[in-house]
This record gives C-alpha cells, structure tokens and sequence, in this order.
C-alpha cells in the first residue's frame, strides 16, 4: 500500500468568537481523524488580542502530540493599536508560533510551504513580495512527490461578491507557483469553502493546480449554506499521485462529518485533473 500523508486543514478560527461546544468539538473530531498534520490557514483571533492568543495557544496544545503550522491572517495584526500594527503587528502570531511567521512541513514526500499573505499596510486584502515567495518555493528537498503551499488569502472564489477578497497580485502568484511546481494551493479568509482546478480562473498557465479554500472552523461568523467546517487532505505520493478533499461540517451534536469529497490524480506535465466529487 501506497504511504498516505493526512492533513487537517482549518482556517478562520476567529478566537474570540467561538460558540461554546463547538472547539470540543473540532478536537474529538480531529483526534479520531489522527492527521499528520493541523494546518492553519491564517485569521487565529479575531483583533489580534493577548487573550484570544492565549486561547489559541491552549487549543494549539490540545492537538499535541499531532505537529501544527500556521500562517497569519490579516486580523492577526492588531487593528486599533497602531503603534504595534506599524511596529511589531506579527508579535503575538511570532510568540504563539514559534518566532516563526512562514514554516515548512517535510514528510514522507509531501512539502507544505507556509506563506505570509497579510500586511501591516492593508486590513483586508493581502499581497506578496513575489520575489521573496520565489526564494521560499525553490529551497530544495530531495524525494518530494507533491507540493502544497498554504497562504490566508484565497486565489479563487465561488461567488462574484468575494472577488475583492481574492489576493492582491494574484495573476504573478501564479506563475511564481507554477514555477515551483506547486500541486495545491490552501487558504481561507472568506469563509465560503470552495475546490476546484487552477485553469479555470487562470487559462494560460500550464500546468493545472488544486485550489482549495476552508471555511472558518470555529467562529459564528459563518456564512449563509457554509456552517463551521474544516478540510481533511488525504495525499498519496507516489509516482502518479493522488489527492482527495473532504469537506467536514458541524453537526447538532457538535461532531463534524463528512459533507463533500472531491477526488483528483496528477496526469503528467499538464498537472492535475478532477476525478469525482462525491457527496457523503
């Protein structure tokens, strides 16, 4: 049997405005799951307070002895203390994450690449030093079957409203991505789960990627037909990989289950293809 590397991909918790039950919850879930790894993808608190870090920090704790990487979102840097947003806004972030603000994850031939999407200099929308995303995408590993670079702020969006969500610069991002061979491209920000191919948005690059968006795994702040939820990425790495995505939805009974799985395998130079999505 082929290895299989699990990943547990969650974004927005919005510490500071989770409902009770509802990271309990998240937890039982995960701990049945047993990924490999606890992804965040960006907006951990909700303004960036000490204690809503410190919340964070103790669930982070809860998922030991399982590894978690995360990058920040734009409302990890404080809003209204100006004097820290200009000066050190990744202080916190730093503190709960090891002094780290863009992290690499290596095992058993899958890399994931955290990023930095957010700026001091923007509230909502993010934006990259492509240059620098290009040093961080081309540091070598040997023997690595897929790559996933994991950023807050989404490349594709499933309703015209999010638009003005979507990175700043993305048509360059791309291209960087493409460059470096990048298979899934992760992120969060607008809470409206979504999965699909790269060549529908972005027809002139050659190779397709995976990009996936996770919906806010914890807060209220949900949207309309998009309850609490969190992706499940299963990655076979093999010479002809393979990758599935299942979405995972919260329940009355404060468990989350499975909603949707969609299916994808690499077909060569011109990157990956949709094999099925399946409701569950």
């Amino acid at each position: 049997m082929s290895p299989r590397v699990r990943i547990a991909h969650l974004s927005d918790p919005h510490f500071g405005t989770i409902l009770p039950g509802v990271a309990e919850g998240l937890l039982a879930t995960l701990a049945e799951l047993k990924p490999d790894l606890v992804l965040l993808t960006g907006d951990i608190t909700q303004r960036a307070r000490r204690s809503q870090f410190r919340a964070a920090k103790e669930f982070v704790r809860q998922l030991k002895p399982v590894p978690a990487i995360a990058v920040p979102g734009n409302h990890d840097i404080p809003l209204f203390n100006i004097f820290a947003r200009l000066f050190y806004p990744y202080w916190s972030f730093k503190n709960l994450f090891k002094d780290l603000l863009e992290k690499d994850y290596v095992y058993n031939g899958v890399r994931v690449t955290g990023l930095n999407s957010t700026s001091r200099w923007r509230h909502v929308q993010g934006d990259f030093n492509i240059e620098r995303i290009r040093r961080r995408l081309d540091k070598p590993h040997s023997g690595i079957k897929v790559r996933i670079a994991a950023f807050h702020h989404p490349m594709d969006c499933a309703k015209h409203v999010d638009e003005k969500n979507l990175l700043r610069g993305r048509e360059e991002a791309i291209l960087a991505l493409h460059d470096a061979q990048v298979d899934l491209v992760v992120g969060g920000h607008i809470h409206d789960p979504f999965v699909c191919l790269s060549h529908h948005r972005y027809p002139g690059v050659p190779r397709s990627m995976i990009l996936s968006v996770a919906g806010t795994c914890l807060s209220w702040r949900t949207r309309k037909g998009a309850p609490n939820s969190f992706n499940l990425i299963d990655v076979e790495p093999t010479d002809r990989p393979r990758i599935s995505i299942t979405r995972y939805d919260i329940r009355e009974s404060m468990r989350f289950t499975p909603e949707k799985t969609h299916e994808f395998e690499c077909q060569g130079s011109t990157g990956w293809g949709h094999l099925s999505s399946n409701e569950t």
